[in-house]
């Protein structure tokens, strides 16, 4: 059914004016109250890669999980949209040797390194991308652990009846109170099951990721090894000049958020003081991610939960918009900035 055009998150200006308008839904949970909301924050959407922490929180979950030795970048790999480093294929591999499968039973399809350095050298060498590049394929080898500890076949695993992923399935009905025949998936980029979610679901389900004590108890381990993995190694999360890796840096321990295709970026705060648990979602409408690089980093100091001068964080706060010489030719401004309801000019 059509919908209502969302509210602006961010106004693009080349010189002083506007050239582009990003609009979006988000929602901002502390403990369990709504303090901030706009758009259509019951929409169901895609979370895409948002959802690789719950897709492998069963096994992280599981009671053998140490048996695999996995240090904290490789447990990170498992949940990462990573951008295809040697560092980062190196912890692919790892999985993949304690799944006992090959490169060859990924069946997330290649890309190219998302990092730049990477692509270059990949090229250079006379090489060409594989499935291992591509930046979902530590969550596929985590699936083919998942299915390696439930005894199900490492063929067939993204179906969404394979019992890897009707794990998954159940896992967020239960988790969102919403029934599983309402969970019907689309087919994620690299082609995993992609189960469609509010963002008043997701912003909780990041809160409570955060806050373990939140979950039920057999999760709460599972919880525990994703928040440490992710804030001890924020590298392989994503990577260089990455958003997720930025935030997770400048959090100090307290921050977890992950991003999904298509403008989708979930955050979950730990309790800390006389503040309550948090949980943000936000979908930007036309997909863009540079719009919620921008609003985020600025609806969090808004929300005094990072400073507008962290180091990490500063460059996706200024919102500079550089052209190939890198020269500042604009800048985007969200509606958490001071300046946002100024008169620019319009084209």
């Amino acid at each position: 059914m059509p919908h209502d055009a969302p509210p602006v998150l961010c106004r693009v200006l080349r010189g002083e004016y506007v050239e582009s308008v990003h609009r979006g839904s988000w929602v901002v949970y502390e403990g369990d109250e709504i303090v901030d909301a706009g758009g259509s924050i019951e929409r169901f959407v895609y979370p895409r890669s948002a959802l690789k922490p719950f897709q492998l929180l069963p096994h992280f979950a599981w009671e053998g999980f140490e048996s695999h030795g996995f240090d904290a970048s490789t447990r990170a790999i498992l949940f990462a949209s990573h951008s295809g480093d040697e560092s980062h294929i190196e912890r692919v591999d790892r999985v993949l040797r304690a799944a006992h499968a090959g490169r060859s039973a990924l069946a997330c399809g290649p890309h190219d390194p998302l990092d730049r350095q990477a692509r270059i050298a990949l090229y250079a060498s006379g090489g060409e991308s594989e499935p291992i590049h591509n930046n979902c394929s530590g969550k596929h080898a985590g699936f083919l652990l998942s299915a390696r500890r439930l005894g199900a076949p490492l063929d067939g695993y993204l179906l969404p009846e394979h019992p890897v992923q009707v794990e998954v399935r159940d896992l967020l009905s239960e988790l969102t109170e919403i029934s599983p025949a309402r969970l019907v998936p689309g087919v994620d980029g690299c082609g995993a099951p992609n189960w469609p979610l509010p963002l008043t679901a997701l912003a909780r389900l990041f809160r409570d990721l955060a806050n373990p004590e939140r979950l039920p108890e057999r999760l709460r381990a599972g919880a525990d090894r994703i928040l440490g993995a992710a804030i001890a190694e924020p590298h392989f999360i994503a990577g260089r000049g990455r958003f997720d890796t930025a935030l997770l840096s400048a959090g100090g321990g307290r921050i977890f958020g992950k991003c999904g295709a298509e403008g989708v970026f979930a955050i979950g705060v730990r309790a800390y003081g006389a503040r309550p648990p948090i949980g943000i979602a936000m979908k930007v409408e036309d997909g863009n991610k540079r719009a919620y690089e921008k609003a985020l980093g600025a609806l969090l100091a808004a929300c005094r939960i990072l400073e507008r001068t962290d180091g990490d964080l500063a460059p996706f706060l200024a919102g500079a918009l550089r052209n190939t010489r890198g020269l500042v030719v604009g800048r985007s401004v969200s509606r958490w900035d001071e300046d946002f309801d100024r008169d620019y000019e319009r084209l």
